[in-house]
């Protein structure tokens, strides 16, 4: 098997399905020849998943290991968002509260790592969890906002054509 990343996510993806593996997946997708499928996450000689047949298992399995592998071959990172769409103001004021308590959390965990100088892999780690939490949290702000901004559009457009004759 290959050492490259993303296929090593995508044979891990489709190995440990927990209702039989790769046989199973190829199964569940609906995939009527398992060979084929298994020489595809296999990355066997020429075969390849295609984007919809990896589109698929990941909804399938749930495992997006494919996807971050991929997103960090080109220095990219994957976060996942809430949907804020409907939330009231009382939520919108919580989602920026928790935005400034996310970046309260890095700011303290990165004093807590530079109390002796040095950053070793647990305070990394450590780090990188809380950044992510603040990243989420700005993220669902921004997705919140949006939502705004588009319902205030939508309204203006309903008052318009309440008002043309």
């Amino acid at each position: 098997m290959s050492r490259d990343p993303v296929e090593q996510a995508i044979y891990h993806m489709a190995s440990t399905y927990p209702h039989g593996g790769i046989s199973g997946l190829a199964r569940d997708l609906g995939r009527r020849n398992q060979g084929v499928f298994f020489n595809q996450v296999a990355f066997s000689g020429d075969h390849q998943p295609t984007v919809g047949t990896l589109r698929s298992a990941m909804r399938v399995t749930g495992d997006l290991g494919p996807l971050y592998a991929l997103a960090a071959e080109f220095g990219q990172a994957c976060v996942a968002l809430g949907d804020y769409r409907d939330c009231s103001d009382a939520e919108l004021l919580g989602l920026i509260t928790s935005v400034g308590a996310a970046r309260g959390e890095v700011d303290r965990e990165i004093h807590r790592a530079f109390e002796n100088g040095r950053i070793d892999p647990g305070e990394g780690r450590a780090i990188r969890q809380r950044v992510e939490v603040e990243i989420r949290a700005s993220l669902e702000l921004l997705s919140r906002i949006d939502a705004l901004e588009k319902a205030e559009c939508e309204l203006a457009a309903r008052r318009l054509r309440a008002v043309r004759p």
